[in-house]
C-alpha cells in the first residue's frame, strides 16, 4: 500500500509539472544592435515599418534640421511620419557607418543620397533594460 501511494504521488507530481510547463511561454528573442539598425533602415529606405514601434524607446526624440529651422518629434509623431510613407521605396542609395560602438550601444550615421541632395541621419541605439532601442535620431538635409 505504501508503494502504491508513492507511485500515485509520483504520477501526480509528473502531471502537475507537465501542465505547469505547458503554460510557460518562451521569452521573445532579444534584438541585437544590428537587428535594431536593420529594422530602422528598412523602414527609412524601403518603407517596411514592421517592428519599428518595438525598436523605438518610449522617450525617443527625433530632431530634424531643415536649414535654419529645427523640429522635434516624439515617438507617436515619428511613427505617424513613417506610416505616411509605408511601403514607399525611397529613390536613393544609402550607406551606414558606425561612428561609435560599445557593449551598451552604438551611434550610426546613415547617409541617403538622392539626385541633387543628401540626407544624413545620426541614430543612437542604447541598451534599455534587456534589449536595445533607438533613443535618439538626428536628421539633416
Amino acid at each position: 500500500m505504501k508503494t502504491l501511494k508513492s507511485i500515485m504521488l509520483g504520477l501526480a507530481l509528473v502531471v502537475v509539472s507537465t501542465v505547469t510547463n505547458a503554460s510557460v511561454k518562451p521569452a521573445a528573442a532579444v534584438l541585437s544592435k544590428n537587428d535594431v539598425l536593420n529594422i530602422y533602415v528598412n523602414a527609412l529606405v524601403h518603407g517596411k515599418i514592421d517592428g519599428l514601434e518595438n525598436i523605438l524607446d518610449k522617450n525617443v526624440k527625433l530632431i530634424m534640421h531643415r536649414g535654419e529651422k529645427e523640429f522635434n518629434l516624439d515617438k507617436a509623431q515619428i511613427l505617424e511620419s513613417f506610416k505616411a510613407s509605408e511601403n514607399i521605396e525611397q529613390g536613393c542609395t544609402y550607406t551606414t557607418y558606425t561612428q561609435d560602438e560599445t557593449d551598451n550601444g552604438m551611434v550610426v550615421k546613415i547617409t541617403m543620397k538622392y539626385d541633387g541632395y543628401e540626407r544624413t541621419n545620426m541614430v543612437t541605439i542604447a541598451l534599455n533594460h534587456a534589449d536595445f532601442k533607438i533613443t535618439k535620431i538626428e536628421t539633416q538635409s
